[in-house]
């Protein structure tokens, strides 16, 4: 069955069909996903859900488990992000602030005179620092996304939704889900945003720090 578009007060909205399912570990959904992007599904195809403070500013306190947050359009969702995208996401976070500060280090190579030493230490000083903040941010924002991981499995599993457009690729999600041990699989009919609107966060500020 094909999108519908329909127009909303905050933009674009698409009705499809849409899987859901519920694992119990990283390693079975990570293993899905793999599988379903093997046969065609694209990344703007799977969401999972959002993290722990957009479920807390939707749910409140009490946030329902993985099997009542699949069924619930409303859920916040995320947009799935494969692992090894992430690690290059965070070596060149930990990675570009080395680069600034050895560049300026290297730009001072060239440089006479007698405060060409000084001048380098305070460089290379600059570069450790730079270097050790972005490392810091990385393994923070690592240890953050850990965290959230064992928080959902304990809330009831790892939740994925699949956009499955006509019935040959309903049949087809339902077969790999089924395959890679995922728990209570549903279909959905559901609207959801689309264009700038199904970006997630796409009308956020970033925070480095993930300060809260």
């Amino acid at each position: 069955m094909a999108t519908e578009a329909q127009s909303l007060d905050d933009g674009m909205a698409a009705t499809t069909r849409e899987a859901s399912a519920v694992f119990h570990s990283v390693k079975a959904l990570q293993s899905a996903v793999e599988a379903l992007s093997d046969a065609g599904f694209t990344r703007d195809d799977l969401s999972v859900l959002g993290n722990e403070k957009a479920l807390h500013e939707k749910f409140g306190a009490d946030i329902p488990d993985a099997e009542a947050l699949a069924d619930n359009p409303d859920t916040p969702r995320a947009t799935y992000v494969a692992p090894e995208s992430r690690a290059e996401g965070l070596a060149a976070l930990a990675g570009i602030p080395v680069y600034i500060g050895g560049a300026g280090a290297a730009a001072i190579a060239a440089m006479e005179g007698a405060a060409v030493v000084a001048t380098a230490g305070a460089a290379l000083g600059v570069s450790a620092i730079a270097g050790a903040l972005g490392l810091y941010a990385a393994r923070k924002m690592e240890k953050h996304h850990a965290a959230q991981i064992d928080k959902n499995l304990k809330n009831g599993g790892l939740v994925l939704w699949v956009r499955t457009d006509d019935k040959p690729r309903e049949v087809k999600a339902l077969e790999i889900l089924r395959s890679n041990d995922a728990d209570d699989l549903r279909m959905h009919t559901v609207t959801l945003p689309s264009g700038v609107n199904a970006v997630p966060f796409h009308n956020a500020e970033p925070d480095p720090f993930l300060k809260g």
